[in-house]
């Protein structure tokens, strides 16, 4: 993936409320459920230290998506891939972090400690 600064997004999704500007259907869930993640994963994730990685220009899609990087209240590594719609964030993917994901991560926000 290829990706952009995007500060506007990073300020929208700063004053997201969580759970309610969150769109949730049977196919997102069903996506999400696949990576062994739940809603509540997602949910908490988006509450809690988020880094926004960035627009995602490559590969390219008919609606724009972004992808932020977090963790579930287990501490497990999380890579979200969201759209927008209105003002509401539509989850469209949510899995363990890759390598290189988990890279930049610990390199903007620094590494996850011990047990948290």
């Amino acid at each position: 993936m290829r990706f952009e600064d995007d500060p506007e997004a990073a300020e929208w999704l700063d004053n997201l409320r969580v759970p309610g500007d969150v769109e949730w259907d049977e196919g997102n869930q069903q996506k999400i459920r696949k990576h062994d993640v739940t809603p509540r994963d997602v949910e908490v994730l988006l509450g809690g230290p988020l880094l926004l990685a960035g627009r995602i220009l490559v590969p390219e899609h008919s609606e724009p998506r972004w992808l932020a990087l977090g963790t579930n209240e287990a501490g497990r590594r999380l890579a979200l891939i969201f759209t927008r719609r209105g003002q509401r964030l539509r989850p469209i993917s949510c899995r363990v972090m890759r390598r290189k994901e988990r890279a930049f991560h610990d390199e903007q926000i620094g590494p996850e400690e011990p047990g948290g």
